[in-house]
């Protein structure tokens, strides 16, 4: 039975693209998951549509942004869009919802479009940061440059503003970001400082996923040290002092080695849940998700007094064959990347807001001041090609300080000689 209904629902999706002619301006229709399309009939450039019919962007989203999910953040999203609509009588937005993950993919779908199919790829699409690499890289996507010049507006953070852009070229605009954070219990009887000193004097014990190949917070405390990624010719490299610093705090009465067990964001959170006294290091948008009561949240202490934070986030970008559509497609990305749009839509979705003023306008009883600093402070993660060369060489030094208790300076070595 369901997969009749799957079918009968496929049917009358190209029926009604069929007759897209005939359906009335100002009509949303809802989206389905993967080959099902959902049609929100939206206003056109020009008040007389073509004898053909309406014209068609067609929006590819992740299952967590679906408009017709019945969730808060779908809700605004299918408001967003419904706007939208009525400013561009005669245009049809084609939504469909990929996954993120598997064979079919957001990623998987447009490289395999690109290669056997160009006509369908989609015009608009919401990619994370390490897939927009990726499918840059591809040659999938067009620059925006010279179709927008929202990203250049001062309204965004700097770390956003990075996350735009591949190889000095702009690629997209942001529309959630996911920032790494730190996650305590304060003691209500004394206000303090969340401070590696002052978490030592607590006897509080810090968390973070060490067997985790990413290696977040090392490159997030090896940044704060002073720490290089690249070398002089462009390639990813590490410096043994910053390194070492990283490794040697890693050895202080903070750290048990029974972090070497925790590979994952969620083994963290459950961890952290469990245990009352921990601090951990974990994303924003996990706190946010569900926002515990008796737990603040922190940038990340560096090793040279500042403080950290590694951003990370999602980003409208163009990857449709129609250069006559690409315009009507960055319109739709800005409208839907407008800040006072971005507050309300963020809050709901439990993201980070890439803009100060979007971010201004959250709730009064959201975390607004921390989340600005973490905001302020936060550099980009680095590149896929950084992240997947250094990353598992700092896992493994990490490992071995925690695990073999090898000395941080001679388990730093031994992993820039493995770069070479």
């Amino acid at each position: 039975m369901p997969k009749l209904r799957a079918t009968l629902c496929t049917l009358l999706v190209i029926v009604l693209t069929g007759c897209g002619s005939l359906a009335p301006a100002g009509v949303s229709s809802t989206s389905t998951p993967e080959a099902t399309a959902t049609s929100v009939v939206i206003a056109a450039a020009s008040p007389t549509p073509t004898p053909a019919g309406p014209r068609t962007i067609r929006l590819w989203l992740p299952p967590e942004f679906d408009p017709a999910a019945g969730t808060p953040a779908g809700d605004l999203l299918q408001a967003r869009l419904d706007e939208f609509e009525t400013r561009r009588p005669g245009l049809a937005v084609v939504v469909r919802i990929k996954s993120t993950q598997g064979t079919a993919s957001l990623l998987n779908s447009l490289t395999a479009a690109s290669q056997a199919a160009p006509g369908a790829l989609p015009d608009l699409v919401a990619l994370p940061r390490p897939d927009l690499e990726a499918a840059v890289l591809k040659g999938i996507l067009h620059p925006l440059d010279g179709l927008t010049t929202l990203i250049d507006d001062p309204d965004w953070y700097g770390y956003a503003r990075q996350l735009a852009h591949v190889q000095n070229t702009t690629y997209g605009l942001p529309f959630a970001a996911d920032a790494l954070v730190l996650l305590y219990r304060p003691d209500p009887d004394t206000l303090f400082a969340p401070t590696w000193e002052n978490f030592r004097e607590l006897e509080t014990q810090l968390i973070f996923p060490a067997d985790d190949p990413q290696s977040a917070l090392s490159l997030c405390l090896y940044l704060t040290a002073g720490g290089a990624l690249l070398d002089e010719q462009g390639q990813p490299a590490l410096e043994a002092q910053p390194l070492t610093d990283v490794l040697t705090f890693y050895q202080s009465e903070l750290v048990s080695p029974a972090v070497t067990q925790y590979q994952t964001d969620e083994q963290i959170w459950e961890a952290y849940r469990l245990q009352s006294s921990t601090a951990a290091v974990t994303w924003a948008a996990r706190y946010l998700d569900e926002t515990p009561a008796d737990t603040a949240l922190a940038p990340i202490p560096g090793l040279d007094g500042s403080s950290c934070s590694l951003a990370t986030g999602w980003i409208w970008a163009l990857a449709g064959s129609n250069p006559d559509l690409q315009p009507v497609a960055v319109e739709l990305a800005e409208f839907l990347s407008d800040s006072d749009f971005l507050s309300a839509w963020t809050a709901a979705a439990g993201y980070l807001p890439p803009r100060p003023n979007a971010l201004a306008a959250w709730p009064k009883t959201s975390p607004q001041l921390v989340i600005q600093e973490i905001s302020t402070i936060a550099q980009p993660l680095p590149s896929a090609s950084v992240t997947l060369t250094l990353g598992p060489v700092i896992q493994k030094a990490v490992l071995s300080v925690l695990q073999e208790q090898v000395a941080p300076a001679d388990a730093a070595q031994t992993a820039i000689e493995s770069l070479k």
